[in-house]
Protein backbone atom coordinates (compact mmCIF):
# COMPACT_ATOMS: atom_id res chain seq x y z
CA UNK A 1 0.00 0.00 0.00
CA UNK A 2 2.39 3.25 -0.94
CA UNK A 3 -0.61 4.78 -1.08
CA UNK A 4 -3.01 1.64 -0.08
CA UNK A 5 0.27 0.03 -0.68
CA UNK A 6 0.74 0.58 -4.55
CA UNK A 7 -2.87 0.20 -4.79
CA UNK A 8 -3.67 -2.44 -2.20
CA UNK A 9 -0.88 -4.46 -3.20
CA UNK A 10 -1.70 9.52 1.29
CA UNK A 11 0.07 37.89 6.60
CA UNK A 12 -1.44 39.78 9.19
CA UNK A 13 -1.92 43.51 8.62
CA UNK A 14 -1.54 46.59 11.49
CA UNK A 15 -4.44 47.50 12.90
CA UNK A 16 -5.89 50.85 13.55
CA UNK A 17 -4.54 52.63 16.55
CA UNK A 18 -6.88 52.15 19.41
CA UNK A 19 -8.23 48.91 17.29
CA UNK A 20 -7.71 45.10 18.67
CA UNK A 21 -5.85 43.09 16.21
CA UNK A 22 -7.76 40.74 14.36
CA UNK A 23 -6.30 37.76 12.64
CA UNK A 24 -5.54 37.38 8.96
CA UNK A 25 -8.08 34.74 7.18
CA UNK A 26 -4.90 33.87 5.10
CA UNK A 27 -2.50 31.53 5.89
CA UNK A 28 0.55 29.23 4.89
CA UNK A 29 2.96 26.38 6.40
CA UNK A 30 5.92 24.39 5.47
CA UNK A 31 7.15 21.27 7.22
CA UNK A 32 10.34 19.10 6.86
CA UNK A 33 9.25 15.68 7.86
CA UNK A 34 11.70 12.62 8.26
CA UNK A 35 8.52 10.52 6.70
CA UNK A 36 5.49 11.26 5.17
CA UNK A 37 3.12 8.95 6.75
CA UNK A 38 -0.48 9.10 5.19
CA UNK A 39 -2.79 6.92 7.36
CA UNK A 40 0.23 5.14 9.00
CA UNK A 41 1.44 4.17 5.68
CA UNK A 42 5.15 5.98 4.09
CA UNK A 43 4.75 7.63 1.02
CA UNK A 44 8.33 8.45 0.28
CA UNK A 45 9.55 5.24 1.07
CA UNK A 46 10.65 5.50 4.85
CA UNK A 47 12.58 8.67 3.48
CA UNK A 48 12.44 12.85 4.02
CA UNK A 49 9.53 15.11 2.66
CA UNK A 50 9.34 18.50 1.72
CA UNK A 51 5.44 19.91 2.31
CA UNK A 52 3.74 22.37 2.74
CA UNK A 53 0.43 24.54 2.10
CA UNK A 54 -1.76 27.98 2.10
CA UNK A 55 -5.05 28.12 3.54
CA UNK A 56 -8.56 31.07 3.46
CA UNK A 57 -10.87 30.91 6.23
CA UNK A 58 -13.65 33.32 6.09
CA UNK A 59 -15.11 34.12 9.27
CA UNK A 60 -18.29 32.93 8.12
CA UNK A 61 -16.50 29.05 8.77
CA UNK A 62 -15.96 28.61 4.87
CA UNK A 63 -12.71 27.90 3.76
CA UNK A 64 -10.36 27.04 1.02
CA UNK A 65 -6.83 25.58 0.71
CA UNK A 66 -4.30 23.62 -1.22
CA UNK A 67 -1.49 21.48 0.27
CA UNK A 68 1.41 19.51 -1.24
CA UNK A 69 4.10 17.01 -0.59
CA UNK A 70 6.77 15.39 -2.03
CA UNK A 71 6.66 11.48 -2.90
CA UNK A 72 7.94 8.66 -4.42
CA UNK A 73 4.96 6.23 -3.55
CA UNK A 74 3.76 6.09 -7.58
CA UNK A 75 7.25 5.59 -9.02
CA UNK A 76 8.22 2.83 -6.27
CA UNK A 77 5.49 0.76 -7.77
CA UNK A 78 6.48 1.60 -11.75
CA UNK A 79 8.37 -1.07 -13.34
CA UNK A 80 8.24 -0.40 -17.03
CA UNK A 81 6.38 2.50 -17.83
CA UNK A 82 6.99 5.82 -15.90
CA UNK A 83 4.42 8.47 -14.64
CA UNK A 84 6.91 11.22 -14.00
CA UNK A 85 5.20 11.47 -10.42
CA UNK A 86 6.87 12.93 -8.08
CA UNK A 87 4.42 15.19 -6.00
CA UNK A 88 1.76 14.95 -4.63
CA UNK A 89 -1.12 18.07 -4.95
CA UNK A 90 -4.29 18.35 -2.66
CA UNK A 91 -7.41 21.14 -3.01
CA UNK A 92 -9.82 21.43 -0.36
CA UNK A 93 -12.71 23.40 0.19
CA UNK A 94 -15.61 23.20 3.57
CA UNK A 95 -17.05 24.39 6.21
CA UNK A 96 -15.65 24.87 9.80
CA UNK A 97 -17.69 26.08 12.67
CA UNK A 98 -16.91 26.27 16.48
CA UNK A 99 -19.90 26.42 19.38
CA UNK A 100 -18.32 26.98 22.53
CA UNK A 101 -16.50 23.47 23.26
CA UNK A 102 -18.52 21.47 19.80
CA UNK A 103 -16.78 21.62 16.69
CA UNK A 104 -18.10 21.12 13.13
CA UNK A 105 -16.33 20.09 9.66
CA UNK A 106 -17.54 19.14 6.14
CA UNK A 107 -16.12 18.98 2.98
CA UNK A 108 -14.68 18.26 0.08
CA UNK A 109 -10.56 16.64 -0.48
CA UNK A 110 -9.15 16.18 -3.90
CA UNK A 111 -5.60 14.59 -4.09
CA UNK A 112 -3.84 15.05 -7.41
CA UNK A 113 -0.67 13.24 -8.22
CA UNK A 114 0.46 15.08 -11.52
CA UNK A 115 1.62 12.48 -14.14
CA UNK A 116 1.17 10.51 -17.52
CA UNK A 117 -1.22 7.34 -15.82
CA UNK A 118 -1.62 5.84 -19.69
CA UNK A 119 -3.20 2.94 -20.88
CA UNK A 120 0.59 1.31 -20.48
CA UNK A 121 1.12 2.50 -17.24
CA UNK A 122 -2.05 1.36 -15.72
CA UNK A 123 -1.41 -1.99 -17.32
CA UNK A 124 2.36 -1.69 -15.94
CA UNK A 125 1.21 -1.43 -12.51
CA UNK A 126 -2.24 -3.04 -12.04
CA UNK A 127 -3.46 0.47 -10.90
CA UNK A 128 -5.81 2.98 -11.96
CA UNK A 129 -5.77 6.47 -12.13
CA UNK A 130 -4.65 7.64 -8.91
CA UNK A 131 -6.04 10.86 -8.62
CA UNK A 132 -8.81 10.93 -5.84
CA UNK A 133 -11.37 12.79 -4.69
CA UNK A 134 -13.21 12.44 -0.96
CA UNK A 135 -15.92 14.15 1.00
CA UNK A 136 -15.55 14.41 4.73
CA UNK A 137 -17.49 15.43 7.99
CA UNK A 138 -16.32 15.76 11.40
CA UNK A 139 -17.55 16.36 15.24
CA UNK A 140 -15.38 17.80 17.83
CA UNK A 141 -15.72 18.29 21.27
CA UNK A 142 -12.75 20.06 23.43
CA UNK A 143 -10.10 17.66 22.50
CA UNK A 144 -11.49 15.12 21.11
CA UNK A 145 -12.65 14.35 17.45
CA UNK A 146 -13.98 12.52 15.19
CA UNK A 147 -13.99 11.95 11.12
CA UNK A 148 -15.33 10.07 8.60
CA UNK A 149 -14.22 10.31 5.13
CA UNK A 150 -15.56 8.68 1.67
CA UNK A 151 -14.06 8.27 -1.87
CA UNK A 152 -16.40 8.90 -4.51
CA UNK A 153 -13.69 7.74 -6.79
CA UNK A 154 -11.59 4.77 -6.62
CA UNK A 155 -8.87 5.24 -3.68
CA UNK A 156 -5.21 5.54 -4.77
CA UNK A 157 -5.53 4.32 -7.81
CA UNK A 158 -6.79 0.85 -6.08
CA UNK A 159 -9.11 -1.34 -8.96
CA UNK A 160 -12.74 -1.05 -7.97
CA UNK A 161 -12.51 0.80 -4.29
CA UNK A 162 -14.72 3.27 -4.99
CA UNK A 163 -16.90 4.06 -1.85
CA UNK A 164 -13.81 3.11 0.71
CA UNK A 165 -14.33 4.85 3.76
CA UNK A 166 -11.95 5.94 6.36
CA UNK A 167 -12.76 6.48 10.19
CA UNK A 168 -10.57 8.86 12.13
CA UNK A 169 -10.71 8.99 15.68
CA UNK A 170 -8.00 11.55 17.43
CA UNK A 171 -7.38 13.59 20.76
CA UNK A 172 -4.94 16.01 21.25
CA UNK A 173 -4.30 18.14 24.33
CA UNK A 174 -2.23 21.36 25.41
CA UNK A 175 -0.87 19.61 28.86
CA UNK A 176 1.38 22.56 29.34
CA UNK A 177 2.02 25.89 27.61
CA UNK A 178 3.81 25.03 23.98
CA UNK A 179 4.04 21.00 24.90
CA UNK A 180 0.54 19.21 23.21
CA UNK A 181 0.56 14.67 23.32
CA UNK A 182 -1.97 13.18 20.94
CA UNK A 183 -3.44 10.00 20.04
CA UNK A 184 -4.78 8.75 16.58
CA UNK A 185 -6.72 5.74 16.24
CA UNK A 186 -7.75 4.75 12.58
CA UNK A 187 -9.73 2.39 10.17
CA UNK A 188 -9.08 2.20 6.36
CA UNK A 189 -11.84 0.43 5.01
CA UNK A 190 -11.25 -0.76 0.79
CA UNK A 191 -13.70 -1.97 -1.46
CA UNK A 192 -12.74 -4.27 -4.14
CA UNK A 193 -9.80 -6.54 -4.19
CA UNK A 194 -7.85 -4.06 -1.73
CA UNK A 195 -7.33 -4.79 2.02
CA UNK A 196 -8.89 -2.97 5.03
CA UNK A 197 -6.50 -2.29 8.10
CA UNK A 198 -5.90 -0.06 10.96
CA UNK A 199 -3.34 2.58 12.02
CA UNK A 200 -2.55 4.31 15.10
CA UNK A 201 0.14 7.01 16.26
CA UNK A 202 1.12 8.71 19.52
CA UNK A 203 3.04 11.84 19.83
CA UNK A 204 3.71 15.07 20.82
CA UNK A 205 4.17 18.44 19.60
CA UNK A 206 5.91 21.23 20.69
CA UNK A 207 6.37 25.03 19.92
CA UNK A 208 9.38 27.01 20.24
CA UNK A 209 10.90 30.34 18.96
CA UNK A 210 8.57 30.46 16.60
CA UNK A 211 8.58 26.75 15.24
CA UNK A 212 6.20 23.48 15.43
CA UNK A 213 8.26 20.46 16.67
CA UNK A 214 6.76 17.13 16.39
CA UNK A 215 8.11 13.58 16.98
CA UNK A 216 5.65 10.45 16.37
CA UNK A 217 5.05 6.93 16.78
CA UNK A 218 3.34 5.14 13.58
CA UNK A 219 1.95 1.80 13.09
CA UNK A 220 -0.91 -0.05 11.34
CA UNK A 221 -2.16 -3.77 11.25
CA UNK A 222 -0.57 -4.68 8.14
CA UNK A 223 1.47 -7.92 7.96
CA UNK A 224 5.19 -7.92 6.22
CA UNK A 225 4.61 -4.64 4.31
CA UNK A 226 8.07 -2.64 5.32
CA UNK A 227 6.19 0.97 4.71
CA UNK A 228 3.38 0.08 6.74
CA UNK A 229 5.50 -0.79 10.33
CA UNK A 230 5.69 0.24 13.49
CA UNK A 231 8.06 3.56 13.57
CA UNK A 232 9.29 6.97 14.64
CA UNK A 233 8.32 10.45 13.00
CA UNK A 234 10.27 13.90 13.53
CA UNK A 235 9.17 16.83 11.65
CA UNK A 236 9.70 20.26 11.90
CA UNK A 237 7.85 23.17 10.71
CA UNK A 238 6.17 26.43 10.68
CA UNK A 239 3.57 28.47 9.90
CA UNK A 240 2.97 32.12 8.82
Amino acid sequence: MRKLIAASAFIAALPPVGAAEEASPFSANVTITSDYAYRGISQTDEKPALQGGFDFKHGSGLYIGVWGSSISWLRDAETGESSGNSVELDLYAGYGKSFGDFGIDAGVLRYGYPGNFDRKWRDDTGMKNPNTTEGYAGLSWKFVSFKYSHAFTNLFGAPDSRGSDYFDLSVSHEIVENLTLAAHFGKQRVFGPGKSYTDWKLGAAYKFAGFDFGLHYVDTDIDHEDLADSRLIFSIGRSF
